[in-house]
C-alpha cells in the first residue's frame, strides 16, 4: 500500500487532500435485533483473515507520514447502521465482501433465538465502524 500511496502522491494537485476510508482497526460489525425502540445486541462478527489487511494499511499510512511524504490532517471514527428484514438478507449482506465475516461461537444460535422472539416488525441491524483519514502531500 505504500507504493499505492506514493503513486497517488505523484498525481495529486497542489493542496489537494487524500481521504482514506477503511474499516475501523479494532471494531468489527455488530449485529443486533431491533424491535420498536428496543435494541438487543447479538454478537460482533469475526473476520480473522481480514485483520492483517487492516493492520498493513495502517502501517503503510504510518510509514508515509513518519517519513514525511504526507502530513496527517486528521482521523475520525464513524459508524453507520443498516437495517435488514430477515436472516436471509443478513446472509446476503455479509457475503457482499470478498472475505465475509462470520459469527463467533454461539452467535448464530443467539441470532435465531432473538429473531424468533423479536415479534412482528423486528429488523436485524448491522452497525459498521469505519475510519476516515485525511492526508496532504508534505
Amino acid at each position: 500500500m505504500v507504493h499505492a500511496l506514493e503513486r497517488v502522491r505523484q498525481v495529486l494537485l497542489p493542496n489537494a487532500v487524500l481521504v482514506l476510508v477503511q474499516p475501523h482497526q479494532t471494531k468489527r460489525p455488530l449485529i443486533a435485533i431491533r424491535s420498536g425502540r428496543e435494541r438487543q445486541p447479538v454478537a460482533r462478527l469475526v473476520s480473522p483473515e481480514f485483520q492483517p489487511l487492516i493492520d498493513a494499511a495502517m502501517s503503510a499510512i504510518r510509514t508515509v507520514t513518519d517519513d514525511g511524504r504526507f502530513l496527517r490532517l486528521g482521523t475520525g471514527h464513524h459508524q453507520f447502521r443498516v437495517q435488514l428484514a430477515n436472516p436471509a438478507e443478513l446472509k446476503r449482506y455479509m457475503h457482499l465482501e470478498q472475505r465475509p465475516p462470520r459469527f463467533p461461537a454461539g452467535g448464530k444460535k443467539r441470532l435465531n433465538e432473538l429473531w424468533r422472539s423479536g415479534g412482528e416488525g423486528a429488523r436485524i441491524e448491522v452497525t459498521e465502524s469505519f475510519t476516515v483519514i485525511g492526508l496532504r502531500v508534505a
